[in-house]
């Protein structure tokens, strides 16, 4: 079956937000929202990213409080330089402190993200197949791919958005049946 975007679109609504109930699809519908799906389809854009200078108590803050795992790290032009996850904090950690007696926030209030951050950043684009993003994920055994487009960050793609993805499908095959 061929690229179809706006049978994209419409599953791309049908996704909504995480935590979202969708009414499942069926005939044609179903048919239409099975088309080739891009990574568009399916990411997140960009909420939260830190900028060059933040601090890594700033990470840690912002992951706790939005249950997340990956920020992106940009420049002041949205540039793509960098990226901190949940483990380059806790290495962090543990390698600037003393984890059984000090807390990240002390340790971290002290550490520009330059310090800590994976610079060489495997990205995808926005028209990039899912599958093919998702083939990257499983062989570099990554959590996320920042998106960028014309050189700047516009998403995220997680293994949430992948999981979210499958959920709707599975609920789709589901009701098929």
């Amino acid at each position: 079956m061929g690229r179809d975007t706006n049978a994209n679109s419409r599953l791309a609504t049908y996704l909504g937000t995480a935590g979202d109930y969708c009414p499942p699809l069926s005939g044609s519908a179903l048919e239409e929202a099975m088309a080739i799906t891009s990574v568009k389809d399916i990411m997140t854009e960009v909420v939260e990213a830190l900028r060059v200078g933040d601090s890594l108590d700033l990470a840690d803050r912002i992951m706790r409080v939005g249950r997340i795992r990956h920020l992106p790290v940009v420049d002041g032009d949205d540039h793509l330089v960098g990226l901190v996850t949940h483990r380059t904090l806790l290495a962090a950690w543990v390698s600037h402190g003393s984890p059984t007696n000090e807390r990240i926030s002390e340790i971290a209030r002290d550490i520009p993200i330059e310090m800590v951050m994976v610079k060489d950043v495997l990205t995808t684009t926005p028209e990039a197949s899912a599958a093919d993003a998702a083939r990257i994920l499983e062989k570099h055994k990554y959590g996320c791919l920042p998106v960028v487009s014309g050189g700047k960050l516009v998403g995220i793609l997680t293994e949430a958005d992948f999981l979210r993805f499958a959920r709707v499908h599975l609920e789709l095959e589901h009701s098929a049946s």
